[in-house]
């Protein structure tokens, strides 16, 4: 039956009519959580669309000194 896994499932390698071990299984990343999902998205969009957060963080800049102005 053909599959399609990415991984051979060979439990036994031969060469040269010689029975070596497998070679190590490779090592399964943890799948990361909701909140980190969240934020990695959050971060590579604010990256992405950079002339837009500069001007963003520009006017909000602008508006903090324009409301502290009047502040003694």
């Amino acid at each position: 039956m053909l599959t399609f896994d990415s991984l051979p499932q060979a439990r036994v390698v031969r060469k040269g009519s010689q029975l070596f071990a497998p070679p190590p299984a490779p090592r399964e990343l943890r799948e990361p959580g909701p909140v980190m999902t969240q934020l990695r998205t959050a971060a590579t969009l604010a990256l992405g669309m950079w002339p837009l957060t500069a001007v963003l963080l520009l006017a909000i800049g602008l508006l903090w000194m324009a409301g502290m102005n009047g502040a003694p």
